[in-house]
């Protein structure tokens, strides 16, 4: 989901150069704020995704079905 950035500041996404500016259009991935987009940043891989419930698999390999993988 996309919104209006209210601060200014760094995009961390993996080969972005731009900063963010207010009034920029961002999204948040991954717990912090990109512009809309660019790639979550480097590094930060994501989980796989329970196939009956859609839910990201917990370390565990929970989910919100109560399936275990």
């Amino acid at each position: 989901m996309t919104f209006l950035a209210k601060y200014s500041g760094v995009c961390p996404g993996a080969g972005c150069d731009e900063p963010i500016d207010i009034g920029d259009i961002v999204e948040w991935i991954e717990g912090q704020v990109v512009h809309e987009g660019c790639l979550p940043p480097a590094g930060v891989k994501p989980r796989p995704v329970c196939g009956e419930c859609f839910m990201e698999i917990a370390l565990n390999g929970a989910c919100g079905c109560g399936v275990l993988t």
